[in-house]
C-alpha cells in the first residue's frame, strides 16, 4: 500500500490518514491500514464507502480500470517501470470515453446540485445513464498525466495556454458544470458524449465533443435497419 500511495503522490499524515482521491475531500477521510495493506474511506459521499480497499481495488478505482489492468499496473509499480508496450494496449477513443463517463456517472452521487438539477428535469439518475462534469477530475490529488493526455486527445480537456496559481500548466475542461450523456454505436460502445449545461437555460446550453457519433439512448439490441 505504501508503494501505491507513493506512486500517486498521496502522503498520509501522522495518523495514517489521507484526503480520499475518489471524491471531493478537504479533510482526510480515508484511513490507511498498513497492517492489513488496506484503506477505508469513512465519508458517505465516497463511491467506495463501505468497502475496504486492498491495493488492487485502490488501483482499479484510481485508474478507472478493470482488475486485470489493475494487476498489470501493480506489477509495473513493483518492478519500477511501466508495463512494456507489447503488453499494455493503447486505449482507443471509445476506451477513453468509457473511462471518463464512468467517472462522470460516479460524480453525480457526490454532487447535490447535479442531483437536484437532474431531478428537476424529471430524470432518474439511478436508472438512466447520466453523468456530471464538475471539471475537477484533472488536478489536485486527481492529477494524472496519462489521464490528461487522453482527455486532450478526445477533447474533454483543451489546451488554452493557461497557467495555474501554482505555476503549473492548466487546462480548460470541456462541458464544465454539465450533465453528461453517453452516445453509443450499434455495438453499444461509447463513441461520443453530449453535455447539457446545468447553469444556463437561455443560450449555450448544449455541447458535443468533436467528431461526435452515436445515439442516446442507444439502439435496442433487436433493432433492425431496413
Amino acid at each position: 500500500m505504501a508503494t501505491v500511495l507513493q506512486y500517486y503522490n498521496l502522503k498520509p499524515d501522522k495518523h495514517n490518514r489521507i484526503c480520499c482521491p475518489f471524491h471531493e475531500d478537504k479533510t482526510p477521510s480515508m484511513q490507511v491500514y498498513y497492517k492489513t495493506q488496506t484503506a477505508y474511506c469513512f465519508s458517505s459521499n465516497c463511491k467506495t464507502h463501505g468497502k475496504s480497499l486492498d491495493v488492487i481495488d485502490f488501483i482499479m478505482h484510481r485508474e478507472n480500470q478493470d482488475k486485470h489492468n489493475a494487476i498489470l499496473k501493480a506489477a509495473s509499480m513493483i518492478n519500477g517501470h511501466e508495463v512494456p508496450a507489447a503488453t499494455a494496449q493503447t486505449p482507443s477513443r471509445s476506451d477513453i470515453l468509457t473511462k471518463m463517463f464512468t467517472y462522470f456517472k460516479n460524480a453525480v452521487h457526490n454532487s447535490p446540485p447535479a442531483k437536484q438539477y437532474i431531478e428537476s428535469r424529471k430524470l432518474d439518475y439511478e436508472k438512466l445513464e447520466i453523468g456530471y462534469n464538475s471539471g475537477q477530475f484533472h488536478h489536485g490529488q486527481r492529477k494524472d498525466e496519462t489521464l490528461i493526455r487522453q482527455c486532450l486527445q478526445v477533447g474533454i480537456l483543451q489546451d488554452a495556454g493557461l497557467i495555474s496559481k501554482t505555476g503549473d500548466k492548466a487546462y480548460r475542461p470541456f462541458g464544465k458544470w454539465c450533465i453528461v450523456f453517453p452516445l453509443k454505436n450499434k455495438a453499444n460502445q461509447i463513441t461520443g458524449l453530449y453535455f447539457r449545461s446545468t447553469l444556463n437555460d437561455t443560450d449555450k446550453r448544449h455541447y458535443y465533443l468533436a467528431d461526435r457519433q452515436g445515439l442516446y439512448p442507444p439502439l435496442p439490441h433487436d433493432f433492425i435497419v431496413w
